[in-house]
């Protein structure tokens, strides 16, 4: 029956053989990317409240700065579980990036990334270290602007934030941000393919200026200042992301 698999695979000119084995690396990937996730979830489910109260501090610095009582309420029974659970979750998704990355790297770089342990390293560290410059970037700048920005204009009201609705907001924009850093790297990976080059992704700048900001009013309050402080950054490493595909496409021999 193998030679008649075998002879049948040479006929069809599809080397079933390499495809078979891809989708092998790829199963045993996702079993990886899987445990990981659990693991990472799992360590930290007890540290989760540290967790949650270092997401919540911009928020409740500025409550503590304008004299307000800086304790977040909830409205449901569930929400400190789901709360809990939510933050573990984003630990055990940090943790599992780099196994991501790393599937990523050995599906694509036969394709034309090249081999090599030390290529497949820098690959995985550029896209870890992205997204979490994103995060830091969300965390340290737009967050704080943006909290303290809707509460100078909420300050004539008297309001209970919600952990639900805080995390969900919060998590809304370091994850944008975190995928929005990856950018650069993308850039790369399809100029190696030839699928663009730096002159096409300059091209498409006004509609990348325009997907920037319909992007940043999906995820900021609908105020000028913030989606600006999205929107500007994204541009930015789009521009870098224009570099990086200048001298990752491949050079034809004359």
């Amino acid at each position: 029956m193998n030679t008649a698999t075998s002879t049948k695979s040479r006929d069809s000119g599809i080397p079933w053989g390499s495809v078979i084995d891809r989708i092998n690396q790829v199963r045993r990937g996702l079993v990886w990317i899987v445990v990981t996730l659990l693991v990472g979830t799992a360590a930290s489910w007890g540290v989760a409240d540290r967790i949650f109260a270092f997401l919540a501090a911009p928020l409740t610095e500025a409550l503590a700065d304008a004299g307000r009582d800086n304790r977040l309420v909830f409205t449901h029974l569930s929400d400190p579980f789901v709360i809990y659970f939510s933050v573990a979750l984003l630990g055990g998704l940090l943790l599992a990036l780099p196994v991501l990355m790393a599937l990523f790297w050995r599906i694509v770089a036969p394709l034309g990334l090249g081999r090599g342990l030390f290529k497949a390293a820098l690959f995985v560290l550029s896209a870890t270290l992205l997204f979490v410059a994103g995060l830091a970037f969300g965390y340290w700048v737009l967050l704080p602007f943006v909290v303290r920005y809707l509460l100078g204009v909420a300050e004539q009201f008297q309001y209970a934030v919600t952990v639900r609705e805080y995390l969900r907001f919060a998590l809304r924009i370091l994850l944008a941000m975190g995928i929005s850093a990856q950018l650069p790297l993308i850039s790369f990976v399809l100029a190696r393919f030839g699928l663009v080059t730096a002159g096409q992704l300059l091209r498409w700048l006004p509609y990348a200026v325009l997907a920037a900001f319909v992007l940043a009013a999906l995820i900021t309050p609908p105020d000028g200042i913030s989606q600006v402080l999205v929107a500007v950054p994204m541009l930015v490493l789009y521009l870098f992301g224009v570099l990086v595909a200048a001298l990752a496409t491949p050079r034809r021999s004359t």
